[in-house]
């Protein structure tokens, strides 16, 4: 795998901006509705509480200008908490996100190289990062069979020949020069070609 520099500070938490913000979203929608529907209930019962007290004590204009005053203190302190706790919840949200995508993108880089038949270094995760299981055991995977030692896919020469015997007229085989059996599939293609201008003339 091609070294890559990490970035720093807090857009290196953002590997998988789009998933990560989304699923903030959904948190944030999930802790606004929990925290609408906490500071309506407390809100309803501390204005129940400052109508009862008018009335029960015939509290005139400017005691419960005072009382009012009284509860404004509380009602901000609960305002900011929420506030406070529905942006923790998000950073935190981001945070764990950021320790599951990113080891993603690396396996997902990892498997590409692989099948590519690139010869792949081992997977190296942090110490925070989530998948650390997942990504021992597809080193293990690659230690027992590395690409060097893979054996190549016959199926699209035999089926290749397989056409030939029955008469028909294959497409050449695709490969690349990196291909196990280049060299042949090379001269299967060109046997293909003669004998189909055998059969044109």
């Amino acid at each position: 795998m091609k070294p890559t520099g990490r970035r720093r500070g807090f857009k290196s938490w953002f590997v998988e901006p789009y998933r990560q913000v989304k699923l903030g979203l959904m948190f944030l929608i999930l802790n606004l509705a929990f925290a609408g529907l906490m500071f309506g209930i407390f809100g309803y019962y501390i204005w129940d509480i400052y109508q009862t007290l008018a009335v029960y004590f015939k509290l005139t204009s400017d005691q419960s200008a005072e009382i009012l005053l009284k509860f404004q203190a509380p009602v901000l302190v609960g305002t900011l908490l929420i506030f406070l706790f529905v942006a923790i919840s998000i950073l935190v949200a981001v945070r764990y996100t950021h320790q599951i995508y990113g080891p993603l993108v690396s396996i997902h880089r990892f498997l590409d190289e692989y099948l590519e038949g690139v010869t792949v270094t081992p997977l190296a995760l942090r110490e925070s990062d989530q998948l650390k299981e997942l990504a021992e055991k597809l080193n293990h995977l690659v230690s027992l069979q590395p690409n060097e030692k893979r054996q190549p896919n016959l199926r699209p020469i035999y089926a290749y020949l397989d056409e030939i015997l029955a008469g028909k007229m294959p497409a050449p085989i695709r490969s690349r020069e990196s291909d196990a059996f280049f060299s042949l599939i090379e001269r299967l293609n060109k046997l293909s070609e003669a004998l189909n201008a055998k059969k044109s003339s």
